[in-house]
């Protein structure tokens, strides 16, 4: 990609601008710079050298200007222009290190909630415009970047990273079921968006990549704040209520914990602190929070119910109760789909899986029978990839059931494979097993119904002598069982 030499220019200015008054700031002193810098040739014969010149400079500044310095100085200069001008220079830059990926996605969020008045767009404030998915609230701000990039025309996304994007739907919802803030803190789930926006590559600067991330910070900043916030208010009242109930600030709440270390929580200088000290702060926060649940918890009472979600109380878990898949009757798969089940949210995920496993094995140049999945790989058989393979999805015949029940056994072993591990992964913690158990109670009836449709398919495979088909099938079948017998001896543990 490329841009106007003009405008190009304009933007490496604003950028060196923006740049130099960041680091005046940090170092209280000018920042000297070489005269060609500081008054750059506009001259037509001269503009592609001051432009390579600028591109220089500006790349030695960037080893000094960290991430968070360029999110708070565009919170306080709250300029579109400069916003714009600094996307610009990020996604057109002929290289891009891992920075430079952070910087982008703090510029881009900016945008994202501070919308110029011409776009029409308001501020994603409202709180219903928020939960709307994470996808759908991307779509509506993709055209804003491709005005503020100069409708350059885009690469198609391939559909690989289409179907990343499309996680942080799945994401969103998590994000909501969670109800406290320690339990935030304690999920991973930043370290899975983080995963997710590396393993894009250079495609997280595509556009509509851009603004779906843009909607998911913007939705995942609210939400943190929000539970931040009720977690500090739940810390101070404890306080609080025992010093007046003549408690000393030295009474220890829960291991090294006293009631000293609550009265101190200010939320508000936190949330105003530079991002690497806050993040210690936020860390100290969830630890007092589960002090407090603690010793509310020893003496019989509960934590106050957070925004937006049920209460979660931290106990000792019981051992869920795990329900034998119900046999259905055997069916054409072409006529129905044989996960549906009672959850479109674990049915669209094992769809998403599904979709996401067809993808890498038709783009797959070697190797395409190891597939990546989360926490690890998953072995095709020759069979299994060559359903995936196949044009036959949805195709009313014994060819199309087949190949579907194929793929539908090796998204259910995907899913039960990641899901176990999250599960066992957190199966000590206070509630974050919960969703994990519930959605492999889920897959094993999920299974169970693949498994009573297979009946029917094998029959007439049987019928029909191709024994090689029916070899293929029951092996993909026998994979299925024996993880499902592992799921559920790990959920009766």
């Amino acid at each position: 990609m490329s841009q106007d030499p003009v405008r190009e220019l304009q933007d490496l200015k604003a950028v060196h601008e923006f740049y130099t008054a960041l680091l005046e700031k940090a170092l209280r002193h000018p920042v000297p710079a070489p005269n060609e810098v500081k008054n750059p040739n506009p001259a037509p014969e001269m503009l592609l050298e001051t432009i390579g010149t600028l591109q220089r400079w500006l790349s030695l500044l960037d080893l000094a200007i960290t991430p968070p310095m360029v999110r708070d100085a565009l919170q306080e200069a709250k300029s579109q222009e400069v916003a714009a001008a600094l996307l610009r220079y990020y996604i057109f830059k002929n290289w891009h290190s891992a920075l430079d990926r952070d910087k982008t996605d703090f510029v881009c969020t900016n945008l994202y909630r501070n919308p110029a008045p011409e776009t029409g767009r308001k501020p994603p404030a409202d709180p219903v415009a928020i939960r709307r998915p994470i996808t759908e609230q991307g779509a509506q701000f993709e055209p804003e970047l491709n005005l503020i990039l100069g409708s350059l025309e885009m690469l198609p996304l391939p559909e690989q990273f289409a179907h990343l994007l499309r996680e942080f739907d799945f994401i969103q919802e998590e994000v909501d079921d969670i109800a406290h803030f320690d339990q935030l803190m304690d999920s991973g789930i930043s370290d899975r968006v983080r995963g997710i926006k590396e393993s894009l590559g250079n495609t997280f600067y595509h556009p509509r990549a851009l603004a779906t991330l843009s909607a998911y910070n913007n939705f995942f900043g609210n939400r943190f704040d929000e539970l931040f916030r009720h977690a500090a208010e739940q810390i101070k009242a404890f306080a609080a209520k025992v010093q007046e109930q003549g408690g000393s600030l030295m009474s220890r709440v829960d291991g090294d914990v006293i009631v000293k270390h609550l009265t101190e929580v200010e939320e508000s200088h936190i949330m105003k602190q530079e991002y690497g000290r806050a993040k210690e702060q936020f860390r100290n926060v969830s630890r007092l929070k589960k002090a407090v649940d603690s010793r509310r918890s020893g003496r019989g009472g509960e934590p106050a119910a957070p925004p937006g979600g049920p209460q979660m109380p931290s106990m000792t878990r019981p051992a869920p109760r795990v329900k034998e898949p119900k046999p259905l009757a055997p069916e054409s798969l072409a006529d129905s789909p044989a996960l549906s089940g009672g959850s479109a949210i674990e049915d669209a995920r094992t769809q998403s899986t599904l979709e996401s496993i067809r993808s890498f094995v038709r783009a797959a140049q070697a190797n395409w029978n190891i597939v990546p999945i989360r926490n690890g790989n998953i072995a095709l058989s020759a069979a299994e990839a060559e359903a995936f393979r196949a044009d036959t999805v949805g195709e009313k015949s014994f060819r199309g059931d087949y190949a579907t029940l194929l793929m539908q056994s090796v998204a259910i072993l995907a899913r039960m494979t990641t899901e176990l591990e999250d599960y066992n992964s957190k199966r000590d913690s206070a509630y974050l097993w919960k969703p994990h158990a519930d959605a492999l109670t889920y897959l094993i009836a999920a299974a169970g119904r693949v498994l009573s449709n297979a009946a029917g398919v094998l029959a007439v495979a049987e019928q029909r002598g191709l024994v090689d088909k029916a070899k293929a099938l029951n092996a993909s079948l026998d994979r299925v069982k024996a993880q499902t017998a592992l799921v559920a001896k790990a959920l009766q543990s």
